[in-house]
């Protein structure tokens, strides 16, 4: 089980141009909120684990360029409803990810935006599977280690199917029914 980041090649090229001309100074927690339920029951299986993460530029000036990310882990029992509003446990953290940026480099929104959604995740990933095995530890939850965080290529969108006609060979003609 893993929990995977999907990127398509530009955006991964743009990603690059960013990190190329950035270095990582600080991560910082701004707020986290952790919960469990109050009236669960003692757990008969392993947990299901879901995951959503929400990225923001907060800000770039002059050489620095900082990013939010907030990570929320979700945990059911195996045989809870798929899609509900209530969690066994719960863990919502933000991060501010400070980087310095070369001298001279100014990113391009679109080299910012690759980022945020995919190398900034990593960089607080370790510290966010720390505070989770913490938390749900202290709420008496047998949670296994999260998993890997992967960084896999997008699948390339469908395209419609078209109709192909048939080709004729050369010095025939197509005729309708009825002609």
């Amino acid at each position: 089980m893993g929990f995977t980041i999907q990127q398509d090649q530009e955006a991964v090229l743009a990603a690059h141009r960013f990190q190329v001309n950035a270095d990582l100074r600080d991560v910082e927690l701004m707020d986290c909120l952790a919960s469990t339920s109050e009236d669960r029951a003692p757990l008969k299986d392993s947990l299901r684990l879901r995951m959503k993460m929400d990225q923001t530029v907060l800000r770039v000036s002059e050489g620095q360029a900082k990013i939010a990310v907030r990570i929320s882990v979700f945990g059911d029992p195996d045989d809870a409803a798929e899609e509900t509003d209530s969690h066994l446990f719960q863990v919502v953290c933000r991060y501010a990810l400070l980087y310095d940026l070369k001298p001279g480099y100014v990113p391009a929104q679109q080299d910012l935006d690759a980022f945020k959604d995919g190398n900034a995740i990593f960089h607080c990933w370790p510290y966010t599977r720390e505070l989770i095995q913490n938390m749900t530890m202290r709420m008496g939850l047998p949670v296994p280690p999260l998993p890997f965080l992967r960084l896999a290529p997008k699948p390339e969108p469908k395209k419609a199917a078209t109709k192909r006609q048939p080709k004729l060979a050369a010095g025939t003609e197509s005729k309708k029914a009825g002609d």
